[in-house]
């Protein structure tokens, strides 16, 4: 399994209950795909920063997960599947190197 991030931009026609069903909804397809939700992190209604779809705003949510990498194809069918998701981008997320030097490290 690898590390992976996903943003997508919900319709703003959507009422926070609906917002988080489909979040719930991404949430529940990460996992019947065998993958584990990490952390996700809602956005909320934000200025688009050009027109999709005619609709100038939309919800924004971030999701980190691990997933099989086979299994990749099949997320990205159920967000073309669903119409109330104007966007989406799925990306390996990139475990980073800490600059920081604990003090227990630093030589005298």
């Amino acid at each position: 399994m690898r590390d992976y991030e996903t943003i997508f931009i919900l319709d703003p026609v959507l009422d926070e209950d609906q917002v988080k069903e489909e979040i719930d909804k991404v949430e529940s397809l990460v996992g019947s795909l065998d993958g584990e939700v990490i952390e996700t992190e809602a956005g909320g209604k934000r200025r688009l920063a050009y027109e999709i779809e005619g609709n100038r705003e939309g919800y924004y949510t971030m999701i980190s997960f691990r997933l099989n990498p086979s299994s990749l194809g099949e997320l990205e069918r159920g967000y073309k599947l669903n119409e109330k998701v104007l966007r989406y981008i799925i990306v390996h997320a990139v475990q980073k190197k800490s600059g920081v030097v604990d003090q227990d490290e630093v030589p005298a």
